[in-house]
């Protein structure tokens, strides 16, 4: 048996499917799966990446009877849950990880009442969401916001719980009324509680300020999203329509989907900065950190919804040839994602259990992938004399409608009925 005494009272704390663990990390494996390729009279070999291995973690889980704790029997119940699938493992350091179990291997004495139970788990690979025809990007997305903001409002609810005495949970869950400010309606509660509340008031007027003599747009899918109306729904509330309204700010750059993002993300970090320095005190702090790091999340799951708009819009025009649109190519289709995913990865390193985070970042990806395979099916010519650009089409056994989508992909193109030099074609 491992040596109990000198490892129990240094562990950390976990779970797999609600069963509480004292646990300790003995390997944490990441791998990348690297195809070599040999050729003949060469030195060495070429290498491919195939992506990451299994993420494999064992840990050693301890179990005990004392004074204290009455954990011993415990260590039967991990036995069970070898054969099940899909098991949610809250590793100390991950979060919510969900995969199964390899292997386990218990050691126990039931003379002394005490066991250690290794165990080897193996996280299931990250589901990819398929965008086809019957849910193109928009919807997916669409569908991750909605199911994002229930998440969020139960994570601000625990951030919040964990922010203010115990004795004043109820500040939670009080009915609030719209039409007065939070801390009037926050009087019973302690001075802590309060000035907690007095500073999350000063944190949503800022943003509320920005966009204050706009209106929020009556069909959107922000409008068919109710929150409750208590203090954790007050606050969601307030950043999803505030940052919706920023969003409308920049719809005269919305035929320039790549400026749109960019201006975007820009005015996004701008009043994340506004939220700096109001903290005073401890309660100060507390709702410092609350607030900017669900203004964080609600910035990512906005700007996600936006890039999932501006790609359906894109896609569209592309393939109508839609003249007025400035069709992205595949260099600002790429940095336009990067930015989102960018925003995306910031919030799930605070918040790794809102997986509709993750779910969106999923569906960009899988939208920019199918675009680039189409738009890079593509091959270099060279016109030597200037000519029009449907007889380039017909020349290269192309119907002459592609001439507007053509335009669109090269750049280069001053005029249409006088094209020359090099050119990109559908092969």
């Amino acid at each position: 048996m491992p040596d109990f005494e000198t490892t129990a009272l240094n562990t950390d704390e976990g779970s797999i499917n609600g069963i509480r663990l004292q646990l300790e990390t003995i390997e944490d494996t990441f791998e990348n799966a690297i195809a070599p390729y040999d050729y003949p009279y060469a030195d060495g070999a070429d290498l491919e990446n195939m992506g990451m291995r299994q993420h494999l973690i064992r840990v050693r889980c301890y179990f005990w009877d004392d004074a204290e704790q009455q954990t011993y029997e415990t260590h039967t119940d991990l036995i069970n849950l070898k054969s099940d699938k899909h098991l949610d493992f809250v590793h100390p350091k991950y979060g919510l990880i969900k995969g199964e179990i390899e292997a386990l291997v218990i050691f126990h004495d039931d003379s002394i009442r005490k066991a250690s139970v290794d165990i080897t788990f193996i996280e299931q690979m990250h589901q990819l969401l398929i965008v086809s025809s019957t849910q193109s990007v928009l919807p997916a997305v669409e569908d991750a916001y909605q199911e994002g903001q229930t998440q969020q409002e139960s994570t601000l609810v625990d951030d919040l719980k964990n922010s203010i005495p115990t004795a004043d949970a109820g500040v939670l869950a009080k009915i609030l009324d719209a039409d007065l400010g939070l801390l009037a309606q926050a009087q019973e509660f302690s001075a802590q509680t309060k000035f907690l509340i007095g500073s999350v008031e000063k944190y949503l007027a800022i943003s509320d300020a920005l966009t204050a003599e706009m209106e929020s747009p009556v069909n959107s899918i922000q409008a068919a999203i109710t929150y409750t109306e208590n203090l954790p729904g007050r606050i969601l509330g307030s950043f999803s329509c505030s940052l919706e309204k920023m969003a409308r700010m920049f719809d005269s750059l919305w035929s320039s989907p790549a400026q749109f993002i960019s201006k975007l993300n820009n005015a996004f970090d701008e009043l994340e900065e506004s939220y700096n320095d109001l903290a005073q005190s401890a309660a100060g702090q507390a709702a410092e950190d609350v607030m900017r790091k669900h203004l964080k999340i609600a910035c990512a799951q906005r700007l996600a919804l936006e890039a999932a708009a501006l790609y359906a819009d894109d896609d569209q025009a592309f393939q109508e040839g839609d003249s007025d649109f400035q069709v992205m190519n595949i260099n600002e289709l790429e940095a336009t994602l990067a930015i989102v995913r960018s925003r995306i990865n910031d919030a799930v390193n605070d918040a790794r259990e809102i997986e509709s985070l993750k779910t969106m970042a999923t569906a960009l990806l899988t939208q920019v992938n199918s675009v680039r395979l189409e738009r890079e099916k593509m091959i270099s010519v060279a016109l030597d004399n200037p000519m029009p650009l449907h007889l380039v089409c017909l020349k290269y056994g192309l119907p002459y409608t592609d001439a507007e989508r053509l335009v669109k992909v090269n750049k280069n193109i001053q005029n249409p009925n006088f094209v020359s030099g090099e050119i990109q074609v559908y092969a």
